[in-house]
């Protein structure tokens, strides 16, 4: 899984590398997995850092009670179901689309955190709010 998040990150720094200094960078929001923080991304976002991606322009989705349940139906006390998921990664998404003045963003996700993206895209409005999807063992 390693590889093939490099391998996608590589793909999005290349496509994303012809932007010039006057052009406004898509603000990019990272996804964790099932029990993560959103500490996880913070090599990842030093990384783009590092390769000229403003720090303003970087998200890292910090998921409040990131267990999921173990029955999705039945509500369990310090876990979230998928639609509560859903509303939280929703919430997050308009944060930074008001905060950063850009109409979409680009969602970045692991695990639990590639599910709940492609959840949004196809049933929480996300087909209008994102422009690229990078989903690893999700």
């Amino acid at each position: 899984m390693k590889t093939f998040l490099s391998l996608a990150f590589a793909l999005l720094l290349a496509a994303c590398s012809t932007l010039n200094p006057q052009s406004s960078y898509p603000p990019i929001v990272f996804v964790h997995g099932n029990g993560d923080t959103a500490a996880l991304w913070m090599p990842t976002v030093w990384r783009f850092e590092s390769n000229g991606w403003p720090r303003d322009r970087l998200f890292a989705l910090d998921a409040p009670n990131p267990l999921a349940r173990t029955v999705d139906a039945k509500p369990q006390e310090g876990r979230t179901g998928t639609a509560e998921h859903l509303q939280i990664l929703a919430t997050e998404v308009e944060r930074v689309r008001k905060l950063t003045g850009a109409d979409k963003v680009i969602l970045v996700g692991n695990s639990r955190g590639g599910n709940v993206i492609r959840n949004y895209i196809r049933n929480g409005g996300g087909a209008e709010t994102v422009s690229a999807a990078v989903l690893g063992g999700g």
